[in-house]
């Protein structure tokens, strides 16, 4: 198929210009379901700048077609997208490299050259880039020969398209030559361009092998066709395929299973050693006892401590009296510290038993440059005993109704 296509694209210089525009053109195009003629034409003015007329170009693409180098993208009549067979990308190759195979041999000597390219001291640039474009040239048609034969061919001829591809450690050589170019050409922006889409394609070129894969695993199974599936694919699909899509092969299989033979003697011997089952009653097992406090005792400790703490900072705000000014030191202290010290003053205010009292100012206190921007005088009363059953007698009083 290589060599045909050889003999049909490349008849000279200017042939072969254009098959590598048409091919680079097909390798470029975005477009859904592939390009049509005119979307590889605007592809080449606008990117390859040839030096033929679109006359030329009408004309190869016709030998194209009939070569079969160019298909429609779906088999059906008046089809206007189409796509290119892959073995238009070797055929390019092999005009210059004889010695190599065609497909993904080709595709993985050429990845092989170029790394061994990047390693010599007299490496160079161009022809590294060039390899690189072809690189991903070549994934690209086989990307997307894939994904068109998922959608289009039958079973049995993706199985052999998708066993031609099976070529392990493509995804690692990639990766090493994509690393290679970035330590060897650290400020090569272009060059790393080329190596960062050469392993966007081939990204791509692995997801339409394994949609490949699952339509024939899917397929293959509805059917139960085996021959779609070689050993060593049928070994994997048994190893990692889930149990209920190995399930299918045998859903329409039919089973006739042989009858159980017993004779009377069976029987009888049977009936004497059979024992009836007698259910035991057991004690039930001791419940575990949680060791954790439980939820309601922590949130008394929790506000008994919190109350013991409210009571010291009291006791050490009034120490050296039964009043104290704190608008000083909440001027002093930062907005948390603040918050929190006024915060733990009006709870103790809040509690009737304990013998203190907040007092807040209507007054404002604005202060621009310290933490505390603004604040009202706050002072501190510690109350006698007395007062204090009186207020809290007097709350209770309040709070039934007897005043």
């Amino acid at each position: 198929m290589v060599a045909k296509f050889k003999e049909a694209l490349l008849e000279g210089p200017e042939a072969l210009a254009a098959a590598r525009d048409i091919v680079a053109a097909f390798a470029d195009s975005e477009a859904s379901g592939g390009p049509t003629k005119s979307d590889v034409w605007a592809l080449i003015r606008e990117r390859r700048s040839p030096q033929y007329g679109e006359g030329f170009f009408e004309a190869r693409w016709a030998i194209f077609e009939h070569y079969g180098a160019i298909q429609p993208y779906l088999a059906k009549k008046y089809q206007q997208r189409y796509a290119l067979h892959p073995a238009v990308g070797p055929a390019l190759l092999v005009h210059g490299r004889l010695r190599r195979h065609r497909g993904i041999d080709e595709l993985v000597a050429l990845l092989d050259e170029t790394r061994s390219l990047i390693g010599q001291r007299t490496r160079d640039r161009a022809t590294i880039e060039a390899n690189l474009l072809d690189c991903r040239h070549l994934l690209s048609i086989y990307a997307i020969h894939l994904e068109r034969l998922v959608a289009d061919a039958g079973i049995r001829e993706l199985a052999e398209e998708q066993r031609e591809h099976n070529h392990p450690g493509l995804t690692e050589k990639v990766k090493f030559l994509n690393q290679e170019v970035s330590d060897h050409f650290p400020n090569d922006h272009a060059l790393d361009f080329q190596a960062v889409a050469l392993l966007n394609v081939e990204q791509r070129y692995q997801r339409a092998l394994t949609a490949a894969l699952q339509r024939i695993v899917e397929q293959g199974g509805r059917t139960l066709d085996f021959a779609v599936l070689s050993a060593e694919e049928y070994l994997e699909a048994a190893r990692h395929a889930p149990l209920a899509q190995l399930g299918e092969f045998g859903a329409d299989l039919v089973v006739d299973p042989p009858t159980v033979w017993i004779d009377a003697g069976m029987l009888m011997r049977a009936v004497e050693e059979f024992a009836p089952y007698t259910r035991v009653r057991r004690r039930p097992a001791m419940p575990q006892v949680s060791p954790e406090p439980d939820p309601v005792q922590r949130m008394g400790e929790a506000r008994v401590r919190e109350r013991s703490r409210q009571d010291h900072l009291a006791e050490r705000v009034l120490v050296e009296g039964d009043r104290a000014d704190l608008t000083g030191e909440l001027q002093r202290s930062r907005w948390p510290a603040a918050a929190r010290l006024l915060a733990d003053l009006i709870g103790l205010d809040a509690d009737p038993y304990a013998p203190y009292r907040l007092e807040i100012g209507i007054n404002l206190i604005i202060d621009r440059i310290g933490w505390v921007t603004y604040l009202h005088p706050v002072v501190l009363h510690r109350q006698d005993a007395e007062a204090t059953e009186h207020l809290h007698r007097r709350g209770n009083e309040e709070r039934h109704g007897t005043l």
